[in-house]
């Protein structure tokens, strides 16, 4: 199954300002310093790579730490459209769950679970080498996260949660009355799953890091290299605004921006998350909503909420609602109206809050599809375009793509390879006015029904 329009060959309607918008008030981006950090020069003039890699979010730079690390002679070049971690490698909730890769347990074997274990446990892996040996600074703190249940029939469900991670060999307690209380102090929860294996951090303090690694491995990177066109073939050809580059190996690596470029379209399509960060909270508002360790949660809504307290003591929200824009129009930096539905969970998951300020706001673009999970593999006519694309929640996953497709460029059967992730179709999704109609609609039904949250559950 090939994914390339005919669109992708003869030019593509991404511009700049589908890009660079003029201010995203983001709190990941303010921590990092991002203003104070170099943004690299764009591609000028006529180049040659070995390897070219499309998008500076995190399955890119991935991509190039493991490709680099295993054919170190090799040119690899990475081309971003506006500064590495720009898209929602540097907006999201920066949880690392650890599960995504998991699926379901039943008629595993023992050899056929480690191997799962391993594969899916990889990205935070990955993230602890780039912090222990490689020197990157991103609040990472392993402290787990809570699964909560606002209902009884959640309750069950946060329950069978817990019995599919114990035959993974995956530690979780289930925290009802008193044990819930002493995590979270909320009104709205019955039950709560902790889950010790997963952690969050900064995600753009990450991303910001992982450059200056694989700039110091001898990767190039391209920043406000916005890629107009690509044509490929036995030899890639991808033109910038301002430059051009060919090279016989080509990653996208670009999310759901891709579409925007020819690739993967409709199959996948944009959707948006939102996020709001409150002022720090004092000692005393600390108290009160408890959340002593400081561990990330989130609810089991098709529609749902996702937070963690930040390293300067705030409460990261986001969810609430997952906005598609007509015709596959990327995300604008701010929704009013998903920000006042983001106030009104996070108030009335904590009405002692009440009257908190909220000091930041913002959002991103990230992948949808029709079944929601990611691919990662191999494509083109010469078998020389390699993807990872579909990622819905995917800070450690998108770690994980960057391994699997360094592999798959080796040629050499390993786990990773071996995943039901590698080349899994992406379901045709329609034509693009059909998903103006119905991805509001099918976003509906999910929302009230069963499946959407037991679907929530089996990613948390």
């Amino acid at each position: 199954m090939e994914y390339f329009s005919r669109r992708t060959s003869s030019g593509t309607n991404l511009k700049s300002s589908d890009l660079y918008e003029y201010f995203v008030d983001n709190f990941w981006f303010k921590a990092a310093r991002l203003e104070n950090e170099t943004i690299n020069e764009p591609l000028r003039g006529d180049h040659r790579a070995d390897v070219v890699i499309i998008g500076g979010g995190y399955t890119g730079l991935s991509s190039a730490f493991n490709i680099q690390r295993r054919f170190p002679d090799r040119k690899i070049t990475l081309l971003e459209g506006a500064c590495c971690g720009y898209g929602a490698s540097g907006r999201n909730g920066g949880f690392c769950i650890t599960t995504d890769l998991l699926g379901d347990p039943t008629g595993l074997d023992d050899e056929s679970i480690q191997k799962r274990i391993e594969v899916s446990c990889y990205g935070l892996k990955q993230i602890k080498e780039l912090v222990n040996q490689r020197g990157v600074e991103c609040d990472l703190v392993e402290n787990g996260m809570l699964s909560l249940a606002r209902t009884e029939e959640e309750a069950r469900l946060l329950e069978k949660r817990a019995q599919e991670l114990k035959r993974f060999g995956l530690q979780s307690t289930l925290l009802q009355g008193a044990g819930l209380e002493a995590e979270i102090r909320s009104p709205q929860f019955v039950a709560g799953l902790m889950q010790p294996h997963n952690a969050n951090l900064n995600p753009a303090k990450l991303a910001r890091g992982m450059k200056r690694v694989v700039e110091g491995l001898g990767v190039e990177i391209r920043e406000r290299s916005v890629v107009r066109r690509i044509v490929p073939g036995r030899v890639h050809r991808i033109e910038t605004e301002r430059g051009r580059i060919d090279a016989p190996v080509m990653v996208l690596a670009m999310n759901g921006y891709s579409p925007k470029l020819g690739v993967f379209r409709n199959r996948i399509f944009p959707l948006c998350s939102y996020i709001i960060a409150t002022q720090p909270l004092s000692p005393e508002q600390w108290e009160s909503v408890g959340l002593e360790q400081r561990r990330g949660f989130g609810d089991l809504r098709a529609q749902f909420n996702y937070a963690a307290p930040s390293a300067d003591g705030r409460i990261v929200i986001g969810g609430s609602d997952y906005p598609y824009y007509k015709n596959d129009g990327l995300s604008p930096g701010f929704n009013a109206a998903v920000r006042d539905l983001l106030i009104a969970d996070l108030l009335a998951m904590f009405p002692q809050l009440e009257g908190i300020g909220i000091d930041h706001s913002w959002g991103g673009t990230m992948s949808g599809s029709r079944n929601l999970t990611p691919s990662v593999g191999v494509i083109g006519v010469h078998k020389n375009v390699y993807y990872g694309v579909g990622f819905f929640e995917g800070v450690p996953t998108s770690q994980t793509a960057g391994r699997i497709i360094a592999d798959l460029m080796a040629g050499e059967p390993t786990v990773f390879t071996e995943h039901e992730v590698v080349n899994r179709k992406i379901p045709y999704a329609g034509p693009q006015f059909v998903r103006n109609i119905a991805v509001p609609v099918v976003k509906a039904l999910v929302t009230r029904s069963k499946r959407g949250r037991e679907y929530i559950l089996e990613r948390a």
